[in-house]
């Protein structure tokens, strides 16, 4: 079951995205093969949960990925066309390559990628907790592993970075505590919760 929070963000977005193409709710519902009453319901919030395929065909008809929408909760929702994610949130993460993550991971101060890993620590238990609402060998659940994956990857990346560069600065990558505050075991360097 996903939150209602996260629907009306959905249903925000999904306005946003809407109005930026100047189409109706009747026009959206056409294109993507829903009814419009689905559409107003979804975008009101009256429907706090949406069927995955009904996302999906919301999605193609907007041009826009399954997860932008699905994901529209915990990211504030996406922005409009030719506006740039701001740098270290959810959407950017998205949004950009893994060259482009790693370089900009190379210049943020320690504060922001701390705020950043707590951020897709946050994300990754939220979309481990909505990987078991659906149901065994289902696309959802299988869209939703991916997304962990993702998400598991960027928070290693931003972790390792974080490790080094205190070490960089006077502080040792080898003891002490990780950059989201938990302690570190021996010389195994297992982080423990």
């Amino acid at each position: 079951m996903v939150r209602c929070q996260e629907m009306s963000e959905m249903g925000e977005l999904l306005v946003r995205i809407r109005r930026s193409r100047m189409w109706t709710q009747g026009r959206l519902a056409r294109e993507a093969g829903v009814s419009p009453t689905t559409v107003s319901g979804i975008e009101t919030g009256r429907i706090a949960r949406p069927r995955f395929e009904t996302v999906r065909k919301l999605a193609r008809a907007l041009e826009v990925e399954p997860e932008r929408l699905l994901a529209a909760g915990v990211a504030g929702g996406m922005l409009e066309r030719g506006e740039e994610p701001v740098p270290l949130s959810l959407e950017w993460a998205r949004s950009v390559g893994e060259e482009e993550f790693e370089r900009r991971l190379e210049v943020e101060s320690l504060e922001r990628l701390e705020s950043f890993l707590r951020r897709l620590d946050e994300e990754r238990r939220r979309l481990q907790e909505l990987y078991g609402r659906f149901p065994e060998d289902s696309e959802q659940r299988r869209f939703v592993k991916r997304q962990i994956r993702r998400v598991s990857a960027q928070f290693g990346s931003v972790s390792t970075s974080m490790m080094f560069r205190a070490g960089e600065n006077g502080g040792s990558p080898e003891h002490g505590r990780s950059p989201a505050g938990s302690r570190r075991s021996g010389p195994g360097r297992r982080w423990l919760r």
